[in-house]
């Protein structure tokens, strides 16, 4: 609770007025005895202390402060409490209360026949009159304690505040609106908020008061480059006109750099466990060579270029980086280059403003890459990236900012590049596919995920922890795999990797209803690819597994779309229909 020196002014005026009015000398005291305000005798005393400050030392102040109680004397001589140190002839004496705490005293004091006559005459007006002036300073400290409290709170608040008049005047800001603008409040108070930045809603709110809120505006600053800020502009009404007003007395304008925004709702609502290099099942030699690299490079800013096989796991390598390095408090965001058509992946990546194009959000757009400021992005399939595209990314990678779609200030990123691929990327930039120059940037830091069929031990690992995975998504207890049916799945070339091992067990677990997995229980084409007797395989086996190769190669060099068939068909020097045939007999991913 505040004391009343906090309204020394207050105080001074009080005591004077009261002087003022009834020709007697006043003096007022805080609840630690300290002479705050005072007229004649009292003025220079003020800073002191009465009863030499210590209110158990039994004289009058000390007990009336304990006490609470109003006090009037009219001899000091036979007044016992009373002990006259200047000559007090008479006094009448009220305590100040706020909250049942007392925080001082007013004291009206006679010094001549006079005045000690107008205090017999008039004690009990007098007194009545006393407290009426301390509940005035009781009232005083109150609203100042309150808005001291308001201040502290919009002070302590995490926005940019200003507040501004009927006229679009600024009143008023706090420390943050002072941070993010970079500027000081005296440099901005009693000034146009139009001088200051363009903020169209804010008249607008004040007319209407309807309020804006959320809205991206752009702040610049003499000689600084563009901020982004996510503003709500808040109408101010009386109490008595209420909400259904039309009009407002003025406005509050609440904003936030909206990258911090994002990061602080990508915190709220994200709900993916962070993967570590200990949820990546593998103890084989080649998996273990690549869980240290990865892990050594973790914690760097260099960009990373991951190949591999598709479905070997290489969007589970990306968040494992993540998580060990010292972004990972931050967003991770996963974009599949080749899976969003070419008409959007450029809005996508980047964003775009209002108006950039037809349909697009009246309000604009954050971009992938704005969302993981200070953060990590994942751009998986980036050998699918279009050519012109590529080169707005080059520009990303090396200026460390973005442009969006239709907009002409660039806006700062601080972003770590992990990129990903199934492609040969120097057999693309040999075909002019692929820019060398992105190649170089990208591939700083090349990392291998080897394929599943040259992990020795790994297979039976995977295969129970998928069986366990899928035996609680689907309520199941299948406790094992027959020995015919591991047999069956060790000796699979797994083309499909990972992935096409937990679709396989999947189908499995959906299709076992005994304790065991068995053999009849596996898909087709796992018991198609068995092995002779002899170990070895026969004939037809090895033309398909040769086969299997061309094709997963050639489909990985020109993608898997339909026209990306086409090509493939004739690089094979096949038709279209039996590289469809064959697809869909090898088990290959279409």
């Amino acid at each position: 609770m505040l004391e009343l020196s906090a309204i020394r002014d207050t105080v001074m005026n009080v005591a004077e007025a009261i002087t003022a009015a009834l020709e007697i000398e006043t003096e007022i005291v805080d609840a630690h005895l300290a002479i705050i305000g005072g007229t004649g005798r009292y003025t220079n005393k003020i800073g002191s202390f009465e009863e030499e400050g210590n209110i158990d030392s039994g004289a009058i102040y000390g007990k009336l402060l304990k006490s609470g109680r109003n006090y009037i004397c009219i001899d000091p001589q036979s007044d016992l409490e009373y002990d006259p140190q200047e000559g007090e002839m008479a006094e009448i004496c009220c305590p100040i209360k706020l909250e049942s705490k007392i925080v001082g005293l007013i004291g009206l004091v006679a010094f001549n026949e006079e005045q000690r006559d107008k205090i017999i005459q008039n004690k009990n007006t007098l007194m009545l009159f006393l407290e009426r002036m301390a509940e005035l300073l009781a009232s005083k400290l109150s609203e100042t304690e309150k808005r001291n409290q308001l201040q502290g709170i919009v002070e302590s608040i995490h926005e940019g505040l200003i507040a501004i008049d009927k006229d679009c005047r600024i009143k008023s800001c706090n420390y943050e609106a002072e941070k993010l603008l970079g500027i000081k409040r005296d440099q901005i108070e009693d000034f146009k908020l139009s001088d200051i930045w363009e903020i169209r809603d804010a008249e607008r709110v004040i007319k209407t008061g309807i309020a804006s809120k959320d809205k991206e505006v752009i702040y610049q600053g003499r000689g600084e480059p563009e901020k982004r800020f996510l503003c709500t502009v808040v109408p101010i009404k009386t109490e008595k006109g209420g909400m259904s007003d039309a009009s407002a007395l003025g406005a509050m304008i609440l904003f936030q750099n909206i990258s911090e925004v994002r990061e602080r709702m990508y915190k709220m609502t994200v709900i993916d466990k962070h993967t570590t290099f200990n949820d990546i099942i593998g103890e084989s030699d080649p998996m273990l060579r690549a869980k240290r690299r990865t892990l050594q490079v973790s914690s760097s800013d260099s960009t990373i270029l991951i190949t591999g096989e598709s479905g070997t796991g290489k969007e589970l390598f990306a968040r494992a980086i993540h998580a060990e390095s010292p972004r990972n408090g931050n967003p991770f965001i996963a974009i599949n280059c080749g899976a969003i058509p070419e008409m959007l992946l450029e809005s996508e990546l980047f964003g775009y403003e209002k108006g950039a194009f037809t349909g697009a959000d009246s309000r604009g757009k954050p971009g992938k890459f704005e969302i993981a400021h200070k953060g990590t992005i994942f751009l998986d399939e980036i050998g699918d990236l279009p050519l012109h595209l590529q080169v707005k990314l080059l520009h990303a990678i090396q200026n460390r900012r973005i442009e969006r779609v239709g907009g002409t200030s660039p806006i700062d990123i601080d972003v770590r590049i992990i990129a990903a691929t199934n492609k040969n990327l120097e057999k693309m930039i040999a075909a002019q596919e692929f820019r060398e120059d992105l190649y170089f940037r990208l591939n700083v830091i090349p990392i291998l995920i080897p394929p599943l069929r040259d992990r020795d031990g790994d297979i039976e690992r995977l295969l129970n922890y998928a069986l366990d995975k899928f035996n609680k998504l689907l309520g199941k207890r299948i406790l094992r795999f027959s020995q015919e049916a591991l047999g069956a799945l060790l000796n699979y070339g797994w083309p499909g990797n990972v992935r096409e091992l937990e679709n396989v067990v999947e189908y499995a677990v959906n299709m076992e209803m005994g304790e065991e997995i068995k053999k009849e229980n596996l898909p087709d084409k796992i018991l198609k690819r068995q092995r002779s007797a002899g170990g070895k395989l026969g004939l037809k086996e090895k033309l398909d597994d040769y086969q299997r190769m061309l094709i997963e190669e050639c489909l990985n060099e020109t993608g898997r779309s339909t026209e990306d068939k086409i090509i493939a068909a004739k690089k094979l020097g096949i038709s279209e229909s039996t590289l469809y045939r064959r697809i869909r007999e090898l088990g290959i991913r279409g």
